[in-house]
């Protein structure tokens, strides 16, 4: 969970980081070009991170991948520190985006294999709430603190997580695949707190013996493309990156006061993205309440419907007022609203996405897979990064076409996921691929 906070001050830190850097005070110079490039070589580093995380996951375990996640990001954090020009800040964020890549690529999947499958969604939402309760309070510090003072406290906060890490247990999935069951029965019997787990125990290894009959092989990228099993959960999980970057969040997130600059008569753009951080805060807490209620699918649906429309109210406010020319100053809580719904729902999508992530690839190629998608989220973190800034503000064509677009976007997305995505409440990782093989 530490973790998860540390994640959170990396993603919370762009939106208003940047008002810092773009206004007259600023204490490194920047343009439009390199702010764009600050934000997007996040991405470039999380991209990056997947083919680290496919030489060490399977040899090295989850915990020490997790650990060795925790070191990039704390030298991200000295340097933005000492940093005086924007050399250092680039350097820092790519190495923040290494951390994060890991990050996505390892976490779901350790609480996917450390948890029951009773458990699996409080743990993976518990992940995404603590991510948010991270960006939440970077939004909230962050006008009382420089930026290297900002970045010593998330510097120390990091640290801690490396250290008290240290003790957490190794999955006992890895365990078994190392042929070290005596230790999975252990670190099973610490996770339950029962004496008898040979009953999961014997499931995990017959699991893993499956798979292993299944890819001969085993672990390579062909392999997830061999079965429609295995295609299908690619596929499914790729769409829930496709709508955080193509589906406003990400804008929001990134760029969130810059653009509630100009509806500032509701409310200060500051107490706006508080107001953000919060919203994602509570419905992440509200997804973790519901999500193992009334299953996965259901929620899908309403989330993503939910955002196609609050990003299409928003894009229709600002086409209404750069290309109609119409006053829409008095219907600036329309824009304002939206996004606290887009935000809302989003939340819940992604916390689905981390859900799923733990549950529905296939323990042979889940870390590969896993890979794949963060490689995948982020070419289009760094493209939606770029393209919202060239397109808004660079060709001057406004804000409303990219939100339109993304309207568009979440609700192809949306069907898609729902298309191939199997109900997984209460189910067990072997009841889970028969599913996906239907």
């Amino acid at each position: 969970s530490i973790m998860s906070g540390c994640m959170g001050f990396v993603v919370g830190w762009n939106s208003p980081s940047i008002v810092i850097l773009m206004s007259e005070g600023s204490p490194i110079p920047v343009t439009e070009s390199s702010v764009s490039t600050l934000v997007a070589i996040v991405a470039v580093g999380h991209m990056l991170a997947p083919l680290i995380n496919t030489m060490i996951v399977d040899k090295f375990g989850r915990k020490n991948t997790l650990l060795l996640s925790g070191l990039p990001v704390i030298v991200s954090w000295s340097l933005i520190v000492i940093a005086s020009s924007i050399w250092e800040l680039y350097a820092a964020r790519f190495l923040a985006g290494i951390s994060l890549g890991l990050f996505i690529c390892v976490f779901p999947m350790y609480i996917g294999e450390v948890s029951s499958p009773d458990t699996r969604g409080i743990g993976g939402s518990m992940m995404t709430i603590v991510y948010n309760i991270g960006i939440l309070l970077t939004f909230i510090i962050a006008p009382y603190l420089s930026l290297s003072s900002m970045a010593a406290a998330f510097l120390a906060v990091s640290i801690v997580f490396v250290i008290v890490f240290w003790f957490m247990p190794e999955s006992p999935y890895f365990l078994a695949m190392s042929n070290r069951t005596d230790e999975a029965e252990e670190v099973l019997e610490r996770l339950r707190g029962k004496a008898d787990v040979s009953e999961e125990l014997q499931a995990i290894v017959e699991s893993l013996s499956r798979s292993e009959k299944e890819s001969a092989k085993g672990r390579g990228l062909r392999d997830v493309f061999a079965s429609r099993a295995n295609l299908k959960a690619l596929l499914s999980i790729a769409m829930f990156s496709a709508t955080q970057y193509f589906g406003g969040f990400f804008t929001i997130q990134a760029y969130g006061q810059l653009i509630f600059k100009s509806i500032s008569n509701v409310m200060s753009d500051y107490v706006i993205n508080v107001a953000i951080g919060v919203t994602q805060v509570v419905s992440t807490v509200v997804t973790t309440l519901l999500v193992d209620k009334f299953g996965r699918r259901p929620l899908i649906l309403v989330a993503g419907v939910s955002c196609a429309i609050s990003n299409l109210a928003i894009g229709l406010y600002f086409f209404a007022g750069e290309y109609v020319h119409v006053d829409v100053l008095s219907l600036s809580w329309i824009p304002f609203v939206a996004s606290i719904v887009l935000v809302f729902m989003f939340n819940c999508l992604l916390c689905l996405q981390v859900i799923l992530m733990s549950e529905i690839f296939a323990t042979e190629i889940k870390a590969i897979s896993t890979c794949a998608v963060s490689m995948i989220a982020g070419f289009l973190a760094t493209l939606g990064t770029k393209l919202y800034i060239w397109v808004a503000i660079t060709l001057a064509y406004g804000h409303s076409l990219p939100f339109l677009f993304y309207a568009a976007a979440v609700a192809a997305c949306t069907a898609i996921i729902l298309r191939v995505t199997p109900e997984t409440r209460g189910k067990t990782f072997a009841e889970i691929q028969l599913e996906l093989k239907k």
